[in-house]
């Protein structure tokens, strides 16, 4: 077996499902995947928000095979894409060894809520 084969079967360890991952659905492909979200005042991206805006970053690492079946290419920046129904912006998008990093944002206007406010 050459380097290659065994690193990416290493890589396919980190997404398996009794490993370290979880089945996500990207753009209507189930994949095992690893999510990993944090919201913009936890994260390093603080620069990437606006003011007003709530910001919200996922990473996603899975496996390349069955989302370019369905969708013949990689998504690019700027592009939506739907990860268990909830709507993202791709910052980043890459291909290694048939492992894909997604880098993902989206964000909210910081609004009141109508159920928090009080009858005057």
């Amino acid at each position: 077996m050459s380097f290659k084969e065994e690193l990416r079967e290493d890589l396919f360890t980190f997404v398996a499902v009794d490993e370290f991952g979880e089945v996500v659905e990207v753009d209507g492909v189930l994949c095992q995947a690893q999510l990993i979200s944090y919201t913009a005042d936890k994260s390093n991206r603080q620069s990437e928000t606006f003011a007003g805006l709530h910001g919200q970053f996922s990473e996603l690492y899975l496996v390349t095979e069955p989302y370019l079946k369905k969708h013949k290419k990689l998504p690019h920046r700027g592009d939506v894409v739907k990860v268990d129904g909830q709507r993202y912006e791709v910052v980043r998008a890459e291909d290694e060894l048939g492992l894909m990093h997604l880098v993902l944002s989206s964000y909210r206007a910081n609004k009141p809520r109508w159920g928090d406010r009080r009858a005057d």
